[in-house]
C-alpha cells in the first residue's frame, strides 16, 4: 500500500497536475495557432476573390473600349440574325468575349452580352438557356430605365440568387457583374454586358477552410453566400470571427469558428492520454500487488523466525528455497543467527567463568586477611620476646602485603617512600646485603598523589640488578623534585652498572613501549604504562648511567592539572 500511495504522491499527483497546466496551456496556443492560420486563409480567400475581381472589371473595360463599336452600334437593334453582315458582326463581337475574358477562364464565369433588342451574344459553347435565366432572375433589378440611367464608365455588380426549397441553389445561383454599353453621346445604350459568377467558384474557395462557417458579404452586410449554409454557431456561447475586406467591392469575408471545437478535439487527446495512463496504472497496481505479496510472504516468514529465536528457540531457521534476493537474504539471516548462538554461548560461558572467579576473589579476599592477622599475632609475640628487629621485619612485610591488596588505590609520595623503606628492610633479610636507602622528599610534595607502589620497580630494579655482584656498601639514594610542570624522581644507586648498549636498548623499549625478550625491563615497561594511564603521555622514565658507578632512573610526573589539560586536548 506505501507503494502505491508513493507512487500517487510523487508521481501520479505531479503527473496529473502538470498535464491540467499543459492542458490549458496548449489549448490556448492552439487557439491562437489556428485562429492565426485561418485568418492567413481568410486573407488568403478575400485576396483570390479581388484579383478575380480586378480581371473581371479589365476585361469588361477591354471589351468596351475596342475597334468593334461601330458593331455594336450596328448590331444594336437586331433581333434576329437576316444576312451575312449580320453574322459576321454576331462572330466579331462573340470572339471579343472570348479574347477580353480568356483571363478568367478559372472564374468558369458566364459572359454574354444582349443588345437594345434583347438578342444574346454569347462566348464560344455558350449555354445560352443558362445565360437567359440569368437574364431572368436579374431583370427584376436590370430594367430599361436603370439601362438608361446606368454610367457606362463603371461596372456594377449585385446578386442573383436561385432558392432551392430553404437553401440557395449552389449550381443555378450566380454573382452579376454588369456593364452598359452606350454610344459615344451617353444618350442611348447599345447593350448590356453580363457577367455571372456562379456559387460555385465561391463554394470551392469556402470548402478548404475546415470547420466553422465561412460567408462572403456584401459591403452594406448583406448576405451572398454562406458555407456552410446553417452551422448551429447560434447556439454555441463562445464564437471566433475573423474577416478580411475585398477592396474593389466592399465584400466581407467573415469567418466564424468556435474554440470548443479545438477544444473538444484537444480535450479528446487527453482523454485518450488519461485512459492510457489509467489502464498503465491499474496494470501497475495490479503488479505491485503481486510483487508485494511475493515480497511480504518472505519477508512475515523472517519475522517469524525472528520472533521464534527470541522466544527461545535457538534452533529455528529461516527456510532458503532459492538462490534470488530472499534466498541470499535468507542465508546471511541464518549466518547471523548462528553468529548470536555462538555469542550466546561465549556470554553464558564468561559469566560462569566470572562466576568462578568472583568465588575465587572472595577465598583470595579471605586468606590476605587471615595471613596479615597471622603476621600480626607473630610481631606481637616477638616484640613480646624482646626481638624488635624480626618484629619490624614482620610489620615491614604486613605493609607490603597491605599495600598489595590495596594496589589500584591512589596514594601520597610520602607512603610511598615508607614502602620503599619497608622494602628495602625485607631485601636486606633476603639477600644478606648491607644496604642503605636516602630519601629526600620535599615537605610541599608529602602529599603529591601518586599509583600505589610506583616507586617500589624502580628500587627493586636498582637491587636485582645493579647490586647482582654486592659490593662492601650498596646505596640508593631516592631524589624527588619539583619541575615547572610536575614533579620529578630519581633512583640512583651505586651498583654495577650498565653499558651504553645496553641503556639505548631500554631507552628505545621505554619509548616504544615494546616487550624485551630479557627480564629487564618489563617492571619498567608496566610502570611506566601505569603513569601514562594516570598521567597522560607527559609521564615518562628515562635512564643514564653515572659517571661513578651504578645507575640512575628518572620519573617524571606531570602536575594533576597539566595532565588533564593534556588530556583534553588529546580528547
Amino acid at each position: 500500500m506505501r507503494n502505491q500511495l508513493t507512487m500517487f504522491i510523487f508521481i501520479l499527483l505531479p503527473l496529473s497536475i502538470v498535464s491540467f497546466m499543459a492542458f490549458f496551456l496548449i489549448k490556448d496556443v492552439v487557439i491562437d495557432k489556428v485562429q492565426s492560420s485561418r485568418q492567413n486563409v481568410v486573407n488568403v480567400i478575400a485576396g483570390d476573390m479581388e484579383k478575380s475581381v480586378e480581371d473581371i472589371i479589365y476585361a469588361s473595360n477591354l471589351f468596351r473600349y475596342n475597334a468593334l463599336y461601330d458593331d455594336l452600334k450596328a448590331f444594336k437593334n437586331v433581333n434576329r440574325i437576316a444576312s451575312s453582315e449580320d453574322y459576321k458582326r454576331y462572330g466579331r463581337i462573340s470572339e471579343m468575349l472570348d479574347l477580353a475574358f480568356s483571363k478568367t477562364s478559372g472564374l468558369k464565369a458566364r459572359v454574354f452580352y444582349v443588345n437594345k433588342a434583347r438578342f444574346q451574344i454569347g462566348t464560344a459553347g455558350a449555354d445560352y438557356a443558362a445565360n437567359n435565366r440569368i437574364e431572368a432572375v436579374s431583370s427584376e433589378r436590370i430594367t430599361e430605365r436603370w439601362k438608361k440611367e446606368a454610367n457606362p464608365e463603371r461596372i456594377y455588380w449585385l446578386n442573383a440568387p436561385v432558392r432551392q426549397g430553404e437553401f440557395y441553389d449552389i449550381g443555378e445561383s450566380n454573382y452579376l457583374f454588369v456593364k452598359v454599353i452606350k454610344d459615344h453621346s451617353g444618350n442611348d445604350y447599345l447593350g448590356v454586358l453580363y457577367v455571372a459568377v456562379s456559387y460555385r467558384y465561391f463554394h470551392q474557395l469556402f470548402e478548404g477552410i475546415g470547420a466553422g462557417q465561412i460567408g462572403l458579404y456584401e459591403a452594406d452586410g448583406t448576405p451572398i453566400l454562406l458555407y456552410p449554409q446553417q452551422s448551429g454557431l447560434e447556439s454555441v456561447p463562445e464564437v471566433i470571427e475573423l474577416q478580411s475586406t475585398v477592396a474593389r467591392t466592399g465584400w466581407q469575408v467573415l469567418y466564424r469558428f468556435s474554440p470548443q471545437e479545438i477544444t473538444d478535439e484537444i480535450t479528446n487527446i487527453f482523454f485518450l492520454y488519461g485512459l492510457i495512463l489509467g489502464v498503465s496504472v491499474l496494470i501497475f497496481i495490479a503488479i505491485s500487488i503481486v510483487l508485494a505479496k511475493r515480497i511480504h510472504r518472505p519477508l512475515f516468514k523472517l519475522q517469524r523466525t525472528a520472533e521464534q529465536f527470541g522466544g527461545g528457540n535457538r534452533l529455528v531457521r529461516f527456510p532458503v528455497t532459492g538462490t534470488d534476493e530472499f534466498g541470499v537474504l535468507g542465508s546471511a539471516f541464518n549466518k547471523m543467527l548462528d553468529q548470536i548462538n555462538r555469542l550466546i554461548s561465549d556470554v553464558e560461558q564468561e559469566q560462569e567463568e566470572k562466576r568462578i572467579i568472583e568465588l575465587q576473589a572472595l577465598f583470595s579476599q579471605i586468606r590476605p586477611h587471615f595471613l596479615i592477622n597471622t603476621l600480626n599475632s607473630i610481631k606481637c609475640e616477638l616484640l613480646l620476646a624482646g626481638d624488635s628487629v624480626r618484629g619490624r621485619q614482620v610489620e615491614a612485610l604486613m605493609s607490603l602485603l597491605r599495600a598489595y591488596m590495596r594496589v589500584n588505590d591512589m596514594s601520597t609520595l610520602r607512603q610511598e617512600c615508607k614502602l620503599l623503606q619497608d622494602y628495602v628492610d625485607i631485601m636486606k633479610v633476603r639477600s644478606r646485603l648491607r644496604l642503605y636507602l636516602i630519601v629526600e622528599l620535599p615537605k610541599n610534595l608529602e602529599s603529591f598523589e601518586v599509583p600505589r607502589l610506583i616507586l617500589q620497580p624502580l628500587v627493586e630494579n636498582a637491587i636485582v640488578h645493579g647490586f647482582a655482584d654486592p659490593p662492601d656498601y650498596a646505596e640508593i639514594e631516592v631524589q624527588i623534585g619539583e619541575t615547572e610542570s610536575g614533579v620529578a624522581v630519581q633512583v640512583k644507586d651505586n651498583g654495577t652498572g650498565m653499558e651504553e648498549a645496553q641503556i639505548d636498548g631500554l631507552r628505545t623499549m621505554l619509548r616504544e613501549e615494546a616487550h624485551v625478550e630479557e627480564n629487564r625491563g618489563v617492571g619498567l615497561l608496566n610502570t611506566l604504562r601505569r603513569l601514562r594511564l594516570t598521567y597522560g603521555e607527559k609521564a615518562a622514565i628515562d635512564v643514564r648511567r653515572n659517571e661513578d658507578a651504578g645507575t640512575t632512573f628518572i620519573m617524571f610526573l606531570p602536575k594533576p592539572e597539566e595532565s588533564s589539560r593534556q588530556q583534553a586536548q588529546g580528547e
